[in-house]
């Protein structure tokens, strides 16, 4: 959440049940916001507790697949509610390449999607596909949707939203099992380089786990849906730790170094993002000591002058990041690029934008810089310090640190949070020798869910092979299932075919 809010006080370690406002005192708004989470985090839970990792609720299920022939083949989604992992997901209907938010690539910037040429060729390959949902929750402001902004008033900023996003995506049968390999590979190379013989067991019966899904869903790909799941797994944990630099020793123990404190003159609350992740390389870093929030809408322009909304906040040599909804919503990193200037309602960049403007592009300042032991690479931080030494910190500014597990496996998004004050606290949690705590990524959290396979059936029709969706019925007796095969919701249906529908065109009624 890339808002301007003086911190994000949720933490479900707490087990707080409600915010209790008191007379005549100062409200801030992470009360407001934290009595939100609150409520959100107990609704989630419950609905991961009553329907599981994903469910659809049977009277009105959504997210279904149908393939259609008119004019040519394709994927409907249907109208209804899923829920995953507890966030409720609601779609009105719409076909594959035409996503509220997820287009399937065409193949002008780059591969196309597979699932996508296979529906437009004209003769189909005997490829099967993987269809499933990822889930999140996103941070969205008047920049992005303009609407938020009373007009009556002069289009102020007031308040901001957080939105569930979902996008149906597919993967080639063939390159999840590509990948599946890859991934028990790397995990038999885990085992070889580990000495611990309970680790290494524990090691091996994952492994072997993972080897017997591979097979099933190599044999029967309906009675696997939920194998490929594990492609979104990370084999090793992302994690960060924040501090404040300890004093160097003196020698008078009566004397108390100055240097011991939170150095800055103002409060922050400092966001720590992944730039690069260790997929394309080694990965960086980026951080604001706003948490992100200093923004402004790029309108026009190109090459070193971008005309922008607002250039309040932005000054001479610091990077900027060039961005636009596509990265947003594709969870990729947009350009890093060094201001120049600033000339009345243009940002002067030291070389050429490497993008255009597009009717969703904006420009995002980000604090840090190249100083002391600190290198860039590209605008942004190696995770490893330039000395080379693991147990090395990294500096931010003031006398903020942070320090990264060196083996870790970043995604480009991942972010950290701390509120630091200048009394000194970072709002980081300690252990009980006072040692900062590494911690998992604060967010983004995506979430999956399978939805079916689609191909070739055994007679060479294409169709929804074996549809993934699960539902869940009401307590109520009130509420009985439509479809008699599901009156008792135990009962086990054999693998499903479901062929495609062939529109008819309706018969006129004269007069």
């Amino acid at each position: 959440m890339k808002g301007d809010f003086s911190r994000v006080s949720f933490d479900p370690r707490h087990h707080f049940s409600q915010v209790l406002l008191q007379q005549g005192r100062v409200t801030l708004d992470a009360d407001p916001n934290e009595q939100g989470a609150i409520l959100l985090h107990h609704l989630r839970t419950l609905a991961l507790d009553l329907f599981g990792p994903y469910a659809a609720p049977a009277g009105s299920p959504g997210f279904g697949l149908v393939l259609e022939d008119d004019d040519g083949l394709g994927l409907q989604i249907g109208a209804g509610r899923y829920y995953v992992q507890g966030l409720l997901c609601e779609s009105d209907g719409c076909d594959y390449l035409a996503q509220p938010h997820y287009t399937p690539a065409d193949g002008k910037d780059g591969p196309m999607d597979a699932l996508r040429r296979w529906l437009g060729s004209a003769n189909r390959d005997d490829s099967r596909f993987w269809v499933y949902l990822k889930v999140w929750e996103r941070h969205v402001t008047s920049i992005e949707m303009p609407h938020l902004r009373e007009v009556a008033l002069g289009g102020p900023d007031t308040c901001s939203r957080s939105q569930v996003v979902w996008q149906v995506r597919a993967l080639d049968l063939a390159e999840v099992d590509k990948r599946l390999q890859g991934r028990i590979e790397g995990w038999k190379k885990r085992i070889e380089q580990t000495d611990d013989e309970a680790e290494r067991a524990q090691l091996q019966a994952r492994l072997d786990a993972l080897v017997a899904q591979r097979d099933l869903l190599r044999e029967s790909p309906e009675q696997a849906c939920a194998v490929p799941l594990h492609l979104f797994e990370r084999d090793a944990g992302a994690t960060m730790a924040l501090r404040l630099q300890p004093p160097e020793r003196l020698d008078d123990p009566c004397v108390t170094d100055p240097e011991v404190a939170y150095r800055g003159t103002e409060n922050h609350l400092y966001r720590i993002e992944i730039h690069r992740g260790s997929e394309s390389g080694a990965p960086t870093f980026k951080w604001s000591r706003d948490n992100g929030s200093v923004v402004t809408r790029w309108i026009s322009g190109g090459g070193k002058r971008l005309r922008v909304a607002s250039t309040r906040g932005f000054v001479d040599a610091q990077w900027v990041e060039l961005s636009d909804e596509g990265d947003d919503l594709d969870g990729l990193p947009g350009a890093l690029c060094r201001v120049a200037s600033v000339d009345g309602d243009e940002l002067v960049l030291a070389t050429d934008a490497p993008r255009q403007a597009t009717a969703t592009s904006k420009v995002r300042r980000w604090d840090q810089q190249a100083r002391g032991d600190v290198s860039l690479d590209e605008g942004a931080v190696p995770l490893r310090p330039s000395s080379g030494r693991e147990d090395d910190w990294i500096d931010l500014e003031d006398g903020l640190q942070v320090r990264f597990d060196p083996d870790g496996e970043y995604v480009s998004g991942d972010y950290w949070q701390a509120a630091v004050r200048t009394t000194g606290d970072t709002g980081w949690p300690h252990d009980g020798d006072g040692n900062a705590v590494a911690e998992a990524p604060h967010g983004i959290r995506y979430f999956h869910a399978p939805l079916g396979f689609v191909g070739l059936s055994d007679t060479g029709a294409p169709g929804v092979l074996a549809p993934c969706t699960c539902l869940v019925y009401p307590a109520s007796t009130c509420a009985a299932p439509r479809d008699p095969l599901d009156s008792n919701p135990s009962t086990k249906r054999d693998p499903l075919i479901v062929p495609v529908v062939k529109k008819t065109p309706r018969k006129r009624k004269d007069g």
